[in-house]
């Protein structure tokens, strides 16, 4: 999709939230049902998902089947920079590029308010 095909559009926007398993002691202050929840009343956005691995097999088939070009998805996860390694190849097998349609917001060692804020920033800056 060119540039001036993408501003006559509305392009979506979407979470694609990684838990990391629930498990990860990094996210262990946050309460993914509180901030699932808090997310989808108050921010704008188009739908949401919540993962256990996205950057799993099956994580990564899942955004082969869901990615498209014309949405921006927004991943709250682990840092940006293990996000981008370990979500590239699930981009990748959906054929859409990362630079385009991507904006990871890390979540690692935060509790639900900063979480929360953070993926609202993110959202506001797109």
């Amino acid at each position: 999709m060119n540039n001036e095909a993408k501003s006559t559009q509305h392009v979506k926007k979407a979470i694609l939230m990684c838990t990391c398993s629930f498990a990860c002691p990094s996210m262990k202050d946050i309460n993914f049902g509180e901030l699932s929840e808090r997310i989808r009343l108050e921010l704008p956005h188009d739908y949401m998902l919540l993962h256990p691995r996205l950057c799993e097999e099956n994580g990564e088939n899942l955004l082969a089947d869901l990615l498209k070009d014309n949405v921006l998805y927004v991943t709250p996860a682990c840092k940006e920079e293990k996000q981008k390694k370990l979500l590239r190849d699930g981009f990748e097998k959906a054929g859409v590029k990362m630079d385009n349609n991507w904006k990871p917001v890390s979540i690692s060692f935060k509790n639900t308010e900063t979480a929360f804020n953070d993926i609202k920033k993110a959202l506001e800056e797109v």
